[in-house]
């Protein structure tokens, strides 16, 4: 997963929101929920509440970032899921 630091996914329409929102006590474990939703595409992780948001069906994430100080946005890598297809 390609980590952004201090980034949260801001849309302009509703087709990203979260189809998940979880809680997890660290950002690893929020990579490891995203990563074992087949449909998940994207995550970010808010550290003052261990909130965990996964996405699907971003397109053009990176044009959809703003600041955010308190969270760790993270976008899964094409091809890069073991095993394949999960």
């Amino acid at each position: 997963m390609s980590l952004m630091p201090d980034r949260i996914f801001q849309c302009a329409n509703t087709t990203c929101l979260p189809f998940i929102n979880t809680t997890t006590s660290s950002i690893k474990d929020c990579q490891v929920a995203c990563l074992a939703q087949i449909q998940c595409q994207a995550a970010t992780f808010y550290r003052s509440t261990s909130s965990c948001a996964l996405f699907a069906d971003m397109l053009n994430q990176n044009e959809n970032i703003l600041a955010d100080a308190d969270a760790t946005s993270m976008i899964v890598i094409s091809g890069t899921r073991f095993p394949p297809g999960q």
